[in-house]
């Protein structure tokens, strides 16, 4: 792969683009009792592409880090409303486990690119020792000292 100029280039964006148009269209029918919900969707969504394009074009690698951490954190916060949907009948089952699936890829995709910064940081001297290092997973969350 050449070198990516625009973050719109990058697949890991892409996907989550894709996924916050999806939750977009399957958040249209909501009643006025669930506007408040849709509305926590599309934010939360779109702010991971959001935040993945400020990171993308931010003058320091350090910078690019932080932003990717808190599109992990939004990308987590629209699953969970994406499962409280279905478990309040808003969403079939088979939309929530598709679309939660396709996260978890994307979420996947994400972890290494965040490594794989955290290793251009180290190599170049400018990172800093840490006390604990949470790494996203499947399975669970470890705590790495």
């Amino acid at each position: 792969m050449g070198k990516i100029n625009r973050v719109e280039e990058m697949p890991v964006y892409q996907m989550f683009y894709e996924l916050a148009l999806e939750v977009e269209g399957i958040t249209r029918d909501y009643g006025s009792d669930f506007h408040w919900l849709r509305i926590q969707l599309l934010k939360a969504s779109e702010s991971v592409c959001a935040n993945m394009t400020e990171g993308f074009y931010a003058q320091y690698s350090t910078e690019y880090l932080h932003s990717l951490f808190y599109c992990r954190r939004e990308a987590r916060e629209t699953t969970t409303h994406i499962r409280y949907a279905s478990d309040v009948k808003l969403l079939q089952k088979s939309v929530t486990e598709s679309i939660c699936l396709r996260y978890d890829d994307a979420l996947q995709q994400l972890a290494n690119l965040i490594k794989s910064i955290e290793r251009k940081i180290h190599l170049k001297g400018k990172s800093k020792a840490a006390v604990y290092n949470v790494k996203e997973g499947f399975e669970s969350y470890e705590i790495n000292p």
